[in-house]
């Protein structure tokens, strides 16, 4: 039964975020969202509501007259010719009803599948599609992105239950690998893709685009010249427009900004009428569509020559993650990633991880090694403390959660130091207005375990 409840409730949470919610236009997604943020009017689609996006859906969507589309927490999508299907993603394969309903639509042949990336949302159910004869494509980094995403899935699961709760079950400290295998399947394409490749079925022309998008260097989008129409996977991220996420605090590779604003410039070339994405509805407003990419692909490159340019003039990580912001033009939502986490991403992508700032960097002795030394010089962990809630008095969250950290991993049960870390994870979550949705699961998963560590008569008072 545990091995069911994995099977049943983690599949699609090994590698991507893939929990968003739905609205009833087809219009888009969240361009109205980018002109104030911050308001939780303004934040639209929300990670989380993708739990229950398509569940009474009972037949495919013909959002075009060769395209159909069923939704679930990932999207499948297939372009129905005279002489054969083509799909593009395949959904999860513990969500059963997505490749049924899709296959509901004919009879005909699958002649070619094709994967948009290496997250296991989108590509879990090849074989509910897969035929004598179909040609499986992806980009040529998809190999590499499925392998090491497969050998740290255990990891990944773990990570994601503190991010989506309510959709992951306590994982075990050994996951059989059985259970990763049925989880996140091995896909093997029969042709790789490294810049593109068209093909043609039925008079319908296709062109698979090496893409690296929001998502990762093994990116593909699928373009229909004559229609206009690109399938686009998760190169905007599960929400268009979004800040991307360039390095996601689960983990996973960093996702460069330069090629993605490549991509983007691509994308305003093509200059579709329809976007299909593989979470949510398609966008169908070209000015909408034109919009959203310009000011995602300004916004990446403003944040990147800001950080450079920091780099260059000699400013630490920290100082450019609080100095540099998108100016009110180029405000886009950051629900899923945030430009202060972009910063760090671009700033430790191009000089890596010694950033000169200690000769211990170099060394594996931790700087918290020494506080219960620092905490014995500064007087015990009751001045340490107090000295917490000095801060937070402030309104200086983060410095009292440094302080009490100190506190905390010199005597992990003083109840005084976890009732100030505990103001301050909940001061931090509302500054946050649950805008960004890995910010606030993180905060929401530390204030439990702190709750949970305080005695019992303080947690009763609380």
């Amino acid at each position: 039964m545990r091995r069911i409840a994995l099977l049943t409730t983690v599949t699609f949470l090994l590698s991507g975020p893939s929990l968003l919610g739905c609205r009833d236009d087809l219009a888009g997604q969240g361009v109205e969202a980018a002109a104030n943020p911050g308001t939780k009017a303004a934040r639209g689609l929300q990670t989380r509501d993708l739990d229950d996006f398509g569940k009474d859906q009972t037949e495919a969507v013909r959002i075009h007259d060769l395209v159909y589309q069923t939704w679930g927490t990932a999207n499948a999508q297939m372009v129905v010719t005279p002489a054969g299907n083509v799909v593009i993603d395949t959904g999860l394969p513990n969500q059963p009803k997505v490749q049924e309903l899709l296959l509901a639509v004919n009879d005909q042949p699958i002649t070619h599948v094709i994967l948009t990336h290496a997250h296991a949302d989108h590509y879990g159910a090849t074989s509910s599609f897969v035929q004598p004869g179909t040609e499986v494509i992806a980009q040529r980094e998809f190999l590499h992105n499925q392998r090491y995403l497969r050998a740290l899935a255990p990891t990944f699961m773990r990570r994601n239950r503190i991010f989506f709760p309510e959709n992951i079950p306590p994982i075990p400290d050994f996951v059989p690998d059985a259970v990763v295998r049925s989880l996140q399947p091995e896909v093997h394409p029969t042709r790789l893709v490294d810049h593109e490749y068209a093909f043609e079925v039925g008079g319908v022309r296709f062109e698979v685009l090496s893409m690296p998008g929001a998502e990762g260097s093994d990116g593909l989008c699928v373009w229909l010249p004559e229609q206009r129409i690109l399938f686009t996977g998760d190169f905007f991220g599960h929400i268009f427009p979004m800040w991307p996420n360039l390095d996601t605090i689960r983990g996973e590779r960093i996702r460069f900004p330069w090629p993605y604003v490549e991509s983007l410039e691509r994308v305003l070339e093509l200059d579709p009428v329809l976007i299909v994405p593989s979470h949510f509805k398609p966008i169908t407003d070209r000015g909408q569509i034109r919009a959203g990419v310009q000011k995602t692909r300004d916004a990446v490159a403003f944040v990147e020559q800001a950080v450079l340019d920091g780099i260059n003039d000699g400013k630490d990580v920290y100082t450019l993650m609080r100095e540099i912001r998108l100016p009110t033009e180029l405000q886009i939502p950051e629900i899923h990633g945030k430009v202060s986490w972009g910063v760090r991403s671009i700033y430790e992508a191009y000089t890596g991880w010694f950033h000169l700032r200690s000769t211990t960097e170099l060394y594996p002795v931790p700087r918290d090694a020494l506080d219960p030394e620092l905490v014995e010089m500064a007087g015990g962990v009751q001045a340490i403390t107090e000295r917490a809630a000095e801060h937070l008095a402030r309104g200086e969250a983060v410095e009292a959660l440094h302080l009490t950290d100190m506190a905390l991993n010199t005597a992990p049960t003083d109840a005084d130091a976890l009732g100030v870390r505990l103001g301050a994870l909940q001061t931090l979550l509302e500054e946050s207005a649950d805008v960004n949705h890995y910010e606030a699961y993180w905060l929401r998963d530390q204030i439990g375990q702190t709750q949970a560590r305080l005695p019992a008569r303080r947690s009763d008072e609380e």
